[in-house]
């Protein structure tokens, strides 16, 4: 009797993972084709948000943006591109939101540590931009702009050695192309 049971069991287990396959194989497969399908409508949505945000249409370009990330609400990039935008309308608190929200996603993103810095330091917060743009330095193979940041960090705080020497390196980067 233990035989038979044993095999039922087993034959009930190879039913339920075959089940499971083709229930995996026919009803998500849609579920993936809609996910890329979103992903591409994210990303399209972010590039047009840059090119507008670098044309002065901030209102259009944080329309795109949010757009975007109802599409692909995991897609950093649009985080961080929300952040840029609101920064430059001088939303810092919502900036630093959008900012935070990359790096959720995206720890390594070095553009959501420097809009971080900035809009902290923007907020008053100079110990937390200090903080935020010396991790934003880490790595970073663009790093001019941090340094200019983090340049103004420092004149801030009234230490004008480290602000000249952080705008001389923003400097030095930039022109060897390390924008």
């Amino acid at each position: 009797m233990r035989g038979e049971t044993e095999k039922t069991a087993c034959g009930i287990l190879a039913v339920a993972a075959i089940c499971g396959i083709l229930f995996s194989c026919v009803l998500l497969q849609p579920w993936t084709a809609w996910s890329q399908d979103s992903r591409e409508k994210a990303v399209s949505l972010v590039k047009e948000s840059v090119s507008l945000s670098k044309a002065g249409n901030l209102d259009k370009a944080e329309e795109l943006v949010r757009e975007a990330l109802k599409a692909d609400p995991n897609n950093a990039e649009a985080c961080d591109q929300l952040g840029k935008v609101l920064l430059r309308k001088g939303l810092n608190d919502q900036a630093a939101d959008a900012f935070n929200a990359a790096l959720k996603i995206n720890p390594r993103l070095n553009s959501s540590k420097t809009g971080l810095g900035v809009a902290l330091f923007r907020k008053g917060d100079l110990n937390g931009a200090e903080t935020a743009l010396k991790e934003a330095l880490r790595n970073n193979p663009y790093p001019s702009q941090t340094h200019y940041a983090l340049g103004l960090v420092y004149e801030k705080q009234d230490q004008y050695d480290k602000a000249l020497f952080e705008f001389k390196e923003g400097i030095r980067t930039f022109k060897s192309e390390k924008k």
